[in-house]
């Protein structure tokens, strides 16, 4: 009799510990998928070059600030026009404006604008990392201060957006007829996608987990996905880019988020295997590609 209570007892007592490990792996990996994707609402170090610009090496630079209709300072950096057209141009997420000097050089010597901003929460700029509201009053009060600068036509204004800066400049672009030319870089067409490519490997656990990271922020809302907005940027010229292995947004998201827009509309899919890094990967024809989109649209129809 009591032998039989002791194999009891250890059987139970096994059957503890593997509930307790299982337990602990869930949560292990709950905790893990949640730190993932609260990662998306993350600021990274701002860079050094934020407080010199001067050392960045692009002739006419200057640091300039605005303020939203909801009373955000944002800052940015801004290079005049000489052809009075220009291109707001946006960063993705754990970044500032620094990197996207790659896309600023080669605007700024073809004579257009660019204006490059923080996003609110990241590098200079003030407010909160949602995503939401507060980043597309950005948007809308850079299109503000550009149209009202003298070196501007006002309706000669593009907008280029690299992957969360994308996929806000959709949202925006969606509805502000301003902005007359959009280049799309690596922008995710809907969070929820994004959720299901990244986050599918424990399924429902990972999943999930990544959902309430990011539930208090505006990134999972349907009605305001990319896919469903991107047509109504459409009779304005469209610009797609992406990486054929971009281990963030896959080419088949890049794909998809091209098949949803309207006329006129091109994609260019970039061999390479990088989030970014478009100059590095295509070389010289990356530069001429954005000179020639904005340059078609913005300068040479404003004469016809």
């Amino acid at each position: 009799m009591t032998s039989i209570r002791f194999r009891g007892s250890t059987a139970a007592s096994i059957v503890a510990i593997f509930l307790i490990a299982c337990a602990g792996l869930a949560s292990l990996i709950a905790m893990r998928s949640y730190r993932a994707a609260r990662s998306l609402l993350e600021a990274g170090p701002p860079s050094a070059l934020l407080k010199h610009p001067d050392s960045v090496g692009l002739a006419g630079l200057q640091a300039i600030s605005f303020v939203t209709r909801e009373g955000l300072h944002i800052a940015g950096w801004y290079v005049p026009s000489k052809n009075r057209s220009a291109v707001i141009i946006t960063h993705g997420t754990n970044s500032d404006r620094t990197t996207m000097l790659p896309e600023m050089r080669p605007l700024a010597a073809a004579g257009i604008a660019v204006l490059a901003f923080d996003w609110p929460g990241f590098g200079d700029s003030e407010g909160p990392i949602l995503w939401g509201g507060a980043a597309r009053g950005a948007l809308s009060a850079a299109v503000d201060w550009l149209a009202a600068r003298a070196d501007v036509d006002p309706d000669r204004i593009g907008g280029l957006g690299f992957s969360m800066g994308g996929f806000v400049m959709t949202q925006v672009a969606a509805s502000d007829r301003r902005l007359r030319a959009i280049a799309l870089e690596s922008a995710p067409g809907s969070i929820d996608t994004y959720v299901e490519i990244h986050f599918s490997k424990w399924r429902f656990l990972s999943e999930w987990a990544a959902r309430q990271a990011l539930r208090r922020s505006d990134l999972l809302s349907i009605d305001r996905s990319p896919i469903r907005l991107i047509g109504d940027i459409s009779p304005r010229p469209l610009l797609i880019i992406g990486e054929t292995d971009d281990p963030e947004i896959p080419s088949s998201m890049t794909r998809a988020l091209f098949e949803s827009a309207r006329e006129p509309k091109t994609l260019w899919l970039i061999h390479g295997s990088q989030h970014g890094g478009y100059a590095q990967d295509a070389g010289a024809e990356y530069g001429r590609r954005l000179q020639s989109f904005f340059g078609d649209n913005l300068i040479e129809r404003a004469h016809q």
